[in-house]
């Protein structure tokens, strides 16, 4: 879901952000109030718990190349995917809380996942720098695919239940939560094939391997004519593809997106949140860098790091509910 309410706040609250530490601060955070604490010093990693070469992967790398102009220090991308994220996070979780290990975060994942398995990380785990876009899911298929409109999916999955094949960047992910809403108000069932990031799920819808993905909009907008999108989760139809209708155009009540931003561990110096706080709205302001995420296909939306805790405890309860609702989560 996009967050709408926050739109015109963050934009304020960047420029602001953005008028105070312009003269106040520069790379490496070496004046000012925070002269003291010399952050950074050394190289910094950025943890993408997905695979290379999709969306998160590809908007983390332009993001940092622009960040660490303003911190004077390396930002390196590492990529350890598996486990629909699990497998970077509960590597986050037990970094050193001092500002040189920051992962990047994805909801609803961070949410539901907990919920659902014993992850050693939670969604307080993260301490919000920002948020830098949100992405909608889509369901796409093929081009040569039998399937036209989500209403084809749903005669055939009543006729075949659990025969439709549906992948997705893995479980309890929002494409994931998206499928389960889908299935819960058209009264399906389909077959869920998880993968371990979203570049793997595309590859298996372009190689045949499944009949649907359900999947990032900016990745299946990449892959063109190969691909036929049914469906965008969204409450109005999509500037990227206008011409495809939302799914509640065609009678399913399905919103559901994958929001992207940059955290640091819990625990760390409230110091150096403010210094990479700074950093990452600089970045968010720069012509340059808003230009090169939009020809990626990136949909941006800066929120500041403070209203993206709220809205992760905002979304918790529904969540929960749907995962409940179909047995998923953990007693």
């Amino acid at each position: 879901m996009k967050f709408k309410k926050w739109i015109v706040l963050a934009l304020v609250c960047g420029i602001a952000i953005f008028s105070l530490v312009g003269c106040g601060s520069n790379s490496g955070g070496s004046s000012g109030d925070n002269a003291a604490i010399d952050y950074p010093t050394k190289p910094i990693q950025l943890i993408v718990s997905y695979s290379a070469g999709a969306a998160t992967d590809t908007q983390a790398r332009i993001l940092s190349k622009y960040v660490q102009e303003h911190l004077g220090q390396t930002i390196a991308v590492v990529n350890m995917a598996g486990a629909g994220g699990q497998v970077g996070w509960n590597h986050f979780a037990g970094v050193e809380p001092d500002g040189y290990t920051l992962a990047v975060y994805n909801l609803p994942h961070i949410i539901a996942q907990p919920m659902v398995g014993d992850t050693q990380f939670n969604m307080d785990t993260f301490e919000p720098v920002m948020n830098w876009g949100w992405d909608p899911v889509v369901f796409a298929v093929r081009a040569d695919s039998k399937y036209q409109t989500l209403q084809d999916v749903v005669e055939d999955a009543k006729a075949r239940p659990g025969a439709i094949t549906i992948g997705n960047a893995g479980l309890y992910v929002g494409q994931h939560l998206a499928q389960l809403q889908f299935e819960d108000v058209a009264g399906i069932e389909l077959k869920t094939m998880p993968f371990k990031g979203a570049a793997d799920a595309s590859a298996a819808i372009q190689g045949g391997h499944i009949d649907i993905n359900s999947g990032n909009l900016s990745d299946m907008y990449r892959l063109g004519s190969e691909v036929r999108i049914l469906g965008v989760a969204t409450e109005e139809r999509h500037k990227f593809v206008p011409d495809i209708p939302t799914f509640k155009e065609q009678g399913y009540d399905v919103v559901m997106s994958t929001d992207r931003g940059v955290a640091a561990l819990k625990g760390t110096p409230p110091e150096v949140i403010q210094i990479l706080e700074d950093a990452f709205t600089k970045a968010a302001n720069d012509p340059e860098y808003i230009a090169e995420m939009e020809k990626a296909g990136a949909d941006l939306l800066f929120i500041p790091g403070g209203d993206v805790k709220a809205e992760m405890e905002a979304r918790e309860p529904a969540i929960r509910a749907l995962l409940d609702k179909y047995g998923f989560v953990k007693n």
